[in-house]
């Protein structure tokens, strides 16, 4: 006869699984049709929203440490999707730009992840939907983050 145990959900464990497979998943979606990374992607949408933000704005807005976004940034600028300049404030400081190329490559990736979106819900309603999206943002403040 078996004992009856608590389930064990796993969440933590669940959580970083989907985030792997989807993260590989995205990053291959984006890559086949807007031809960037989804790190790069990620910059893209934020300088779309705040075009020529200084690099450590866009690094706390990507989630990205200040050398890691530093290096991705080179690697964006040789590609001819951002530029970089000096703050009006502040000589020191450097800001990032969209280019039009930028400006262009961002709007595809919008349109790329409005239908990687819609495959991800594909199978829930309006409510199950809130109901994930509610669970994620206190999950990330259950935990201090």
């Amino acid at each position: 006869m078996a004992i009856a145990r608590p389930v064990d959900r796993r969440l933590f464990f669940m959580l970083d699984r989907a985030h792997t497979q989807l993260s590989k998943a995205a990053d291959a979606h984006l890559s086949a049709r807007s031809h960037v990374g989804t790190s790069q992607a990620a910059v893209l949408i934020y300088l779309g929203y705040h075009d020529n933000c200084r690099l450590t704005e866009l690094a706390d807005g990507v989630g990205r440490n200040n050398s890691a976004i530093t290096g991705l940034v080179s690697r964006m600028e040789e590609a001819g999707l951002v530029t970089r300049g000096k703050s009006s404030e502040d000589a020191r400081t450097k800001t990032v730009s969209l280019t039009g190329t930028g400006w262009t490559v961002r709007e595809s990736v919008m349109n790329d992840f409005r239908l990687f979106n819609e495959k991800l819900v594909k199978g829930l309603n309006e409510s199950e939907i809130d109901a994930v999206m509610k669970f994620l943002a206190l999950s990330v403040s259950n935990v201090g983050g």
